[in-house]
């Protein structure tokens, strides 16, 4: 399957630079680029493998020198990588958004000058024009829910805890705002719980709170975790330490991952959004070449479009295995 998968990137690639490389040296494609690539997480987690892997095939194909970076999620470590990034002078980076605008504008600033090209991944820059491969964060909240409400059968009067953040500017923030607007619009009655930075770098830490929750209010009937693949992988685990059978508590949140896959196949997880972390990864590098090459710029993908339920999860099981999905 990673075969099939590299040949059809390759063929993509090639059609897409077939012009500029016909009026210009074969060699052309080879870029021989330096790229800093901030991967969000830690290497091979979760949320992080297949945007590494996509990340790695773009660059085998455009032999560009990749270096990656991981934060564990912490924007002020992103912040930290995209100065010292900056510092080794590469033709190209590729940032998350997590630290906001207003908090990357000194840096964006910098690289500009420098003359390093700029493109964000996972999580936007609003304002800034830069080429963007990730989700539409506000409408990949509202999918969550109305996937959700449909694949739970939820209804009015159904109480709902919806666990994220909740800070406005915090990474995330957006995803929640979309899911709990649906929420409302649909009459349906939620709890908003805000995650910590602890939780987030470590999920694990977020089982027994929402266990905790569970069982201080066993009326409820969903758990949406807006925004996070390792927290979303634990929820079988909360349910099942929180006495609860399969199915009898609607969960759902974000990332494919295998313990997603296992965790909706036993019916603990009802649904999972796939924002294609190896679109993440292998887009950037492609639009960091165009661009430094060519002058291409302000290219957008939202890669938000798959979800995993009970129905499909043999089928995407085996892209998983391969890290693709």
């Amino acid at each position: 399957m990673r075969h099939l998968m590299k040949g059809l990137a390759g063929l993509a690639l090639s059609a897409m630079l077939a012009a500029p490389v016909a009026a210009m040296a074969a060699e052309a494609v080879d870029s021989g680029m330096t790229i800093y690539f901030q991967m969000g997480g830690n290497p091979g987690d979760t949320a992080t493998l297949a945007r590494e892997l996509g990340a790695r095939d773009a660059a085998r194909v455009l032999k560009v020198n990749l270096i990656e970076q991981h934060a564990g999620w912490d924007p002020q470590k992103m912040l930290v990588q995209a100065s010292e990034a900056i510092a080794a002078q590469p033709d190209a980076m590729v940032v998350m958004g997590h630290p906001g605008t207003d908090a990357m504008k000194s840096v964006l600033e910098k690289a500009k000058a420098d003359g390093i090209v700029v493109v964000v991944n996972n999580n936007e820059l609003p304002g800034t024009s830069l080429s963007y491969f990730g989700l539409d964060n506000h409408g990949a909240g509202r999918n969550l829910a109305n996937l959700t409400i449909d694949n739970g059968k939820l209804k009015s009067g159904n109480k709902v805890l919806v666990y994220g953040a909740f800070i406005e500017g915090a990474p995330g923030a957006d995803v929640a705002k979309g899911t709990t607007e649906v929420l409302k619009e649909k009459g349906i009655d939620f709890t908003t719980l805000q995650w910590s930075n602890e939780a987030v770098q470590d999920p694990a830490l977020s089982v027994p709170v929402l266990v905790a929750y569970l069982e201080a209010n066993p009326d409820t009937k969903a758990i949406i975790v807006p925004g996070h693949g390792g927290i979303t992988a634990v929820l079988d685990k909360v349910l099942k330490q929180a006495g609860k059978k399969p199915g009898e508590v609607v969960t759902s949140g974000f990332d494919i991952s295998s313990g997603a896959i296992q965790g909706v196949r036993d019916g603990y997880i009802t649904v999972v959004l796939d924002q294609q972390p190896y679109l993440q990864g292998f887009m950037p590098v492609v639009a960091a070449v165009l661009q430094k090459k060519y002058g291409l710029a302000g290219l957008q993908l939202n890669t938000g479009g798959g979800y995993l339920t009970k129905d499909n999860v043999d089928a995407l099981a085996a892209l998983v295995k391969d890290g693709i999905r």
